[in-house]
This record gives C-alpha cells, sequence and structure tokens, in this order.
C-alpha cells in the first residue's frame, strides 16, 4: 500500500512539473531583404591621437605638482594651469585628466565655501542662542522678583485688612455701646 502512494505521488509530481516545464520558443526563420540604396559614404578615417608633446605634459605635471605641495596645495594655481593647457591642447591626451581635476578644485572650493557659510550660521545660530539665554535668564530673575514684591504686597495688604477688619468690628461694638447709653439716658 505505502509502495503504491509512493508511485502515485512521484507519477503526479513528475506530470506536474512536466506540465509546468518550459519549452524553448521556436525560431522564426527571418528573409533578410536587400535594398538598394545609394552608395555608402567613404568610412570616416578618424585622425590619430596626437602625440603627446612634451609641453602638455610638462603643463600637466606643473598643475599636479602644484596640487601635491608638502606646504600645502596651490589650487588656484593648478586650475589656471589646468584652463590653458585645454586651451592650448585641445585634442592632448591629458585633458580629461585636466577637465576632471578642474571639476574637482571648483567642487572642492564650493565645498569649502558652503562648509565657510554653513560655521558662519552655525556660529550665529550659537550666538542668538546665547543671546536668547541671557534674555530667559534676565527675565525670570524679573519675574521672581516681581513675584517676591507681590506676595510681600499681598502680606501687607492681608495686615491691614485684617487691621481695618478688627477696626470695624470694633467701631460696630462701640456703636452698638453708644446706642445703649443714648437710651439709657433718655
Amino acid at each position: 500500500m505505502k509502495q503504491l502512494r509512493a508511485a502515485i505521488f512521484i507519477v503526479l509530481a513528475g506530470i506536474l512539473l512536466a506540465g509546468c516545464a518550459t519549452t524553448p520558443p521556436p525560431v522564426e526563420k527571418v528573409e533578410q531583404k536587400v535594398a538598394v540604396t545609394a552608395p555608402l559614404p567613404p568610412p570616416v578615417v578618424k585622425a590619430p591621437p596626437a602625440k603627446p608633446s612634451f609641453e602638455d605634459r610638462d603643463l600637466f605635471s606643473a598643475g599636479l605638482s602644484l596640487l601635491t605641495r608638502a606646504e600645502g596645495p596651490e589650487q588656484a594655481e593648478a586650475r589656471s594651469i589646468f584652463v590653458s593647457l585645454l586651451q592650448r591642447y585641445p585634442q592632448s591626451p591629458w585633458r580629461p585628466a585636466a577637465e576632471t581635476l578642474i571639476r574637482l578644485i571648483d567642487e572642492g572650493q564650493a565645498l569649502r565655501e558652503a562648509y565657510r557659510r554653513e560655521q558662519l550660521l552655525s556660529e550665529q545660530g550659537r550666538a542668538e542662542r546665547a543671546m536668547i539665554l541671557q534674555e530667559n535668564e534676565r527675565v525670570k530673575r524679573t519675574v521672581r522678583e516681581l513675584t517676591e514684591k507681590l506676595q510681600a504686597e499681598k502680606a501687607i495688604l492681608s495686615q491691614e485688612n485684617e487691621q481695618l477688619r478688627k477696626d470695624i468690628k470694633r467701631l460696630r461694638e462701640l456703636e452698638i455701646e453708644i446706642e445703649k447709653r443714648d437710651r439709657m439716658l433718655r
């Protein structure tokens, strides 16, 4: 019985797998049409790359040496040398490297300028924050002083109020006493 189940399972699995298998698409034969066209222009002969001259290589190495100086790079001078290399030798094999270095110098300068602006804004923010904190402390001190003053005045007014209540009570008692005397005198 178990062997029959296993055999049925294997057959069903084989059928399912065979049903899911894909066949490669049929190859369609494409007929090539030969069209009569105008004669092809002669192939363009590319000029061989310019021989590297010593001057463009010297310019490039001078600019590169300005960028790699031990006492710090001279980027403005190096950039001007690379620009002159591009202008004087437009077909130079050093052109892509010079263009890349010019772009990197420009991007570095832009990043330094953005960093400087960010530092300036940060410093202004810190100064404003310090000023606001000082103003906040001054306001807190003023509020504390006014609160203490108002509490002192409240205490004084409470004492005066209590004294006035006592005086009113005493006056009523005196008034009642005067009325009693008046009745007795009549």
